[in-house]
């Protein structure tokens, strides 16, 4: 990523869900996809039982997620996210996994912004005329997704 010209790497930076939580670590064009590689950045993140801060760091797992394509290239992204440790001795959840809700909700393999495109066209159009269109969108989905 360090070696493109600074204006490519702030055009990238638009086509990603908008969210300052997360930095772009990696790119990848492979011939039928596009890969960006995430790491989230909050140095602290709160508890969502007990909303206690944390910046103890448990562990660390990646999420793989899809988002709007990129003209005709399915776009993912491999989100680094991290584990902390509560340290409210009264809370009952020892060890939780930051949230990004303005990306992705929580247990979700799609970003939010890939959720409303498919929505919007299974209300437009419905079962297999909506699948038929989002395979040609670089985003396919089956009609009982929609």
């Amino acid at each position: 990523m360090n070696h493109e010209p600074r204006e490519l790497r702030t055009f990238i930076l638009h086509l990603l869900p908008s969210t300052r939580a997360v930095r772009l670590t990696e790119m990848t064009i492979e011939p039928t996809y596009v890969l960006l590689q995430l790491t989230t950045t909050a140095p602290t993140v709160c508890c969502p039982r007990c909303a206690a801060p944390s910046a103890s760091v448990h562990s660390r797992y990646q999420r793989h997620l899809m988002d709007l394509p990129w003209g005709t290239r399915p776009v993912r992204l491999r989100l680094t996210v991290r584990t902390f440790i509560c340290r409210n001795p009264r809370c009952r959840r020892r060890i939780f996994t930051e949230r990004l809700p303005e990306l992705v909700a929580a247990y979700a393999r799609k970003t939010h912004r890939l959720v409303t495109a498919l929505q919007a066209i299974g209300v437009a159009l419905g079962g297999q005329a909506g699948a038929r269109l989002t395979s040609r969108l670089g985003f396919p989905a089956s009609r009982d997704t929609l």
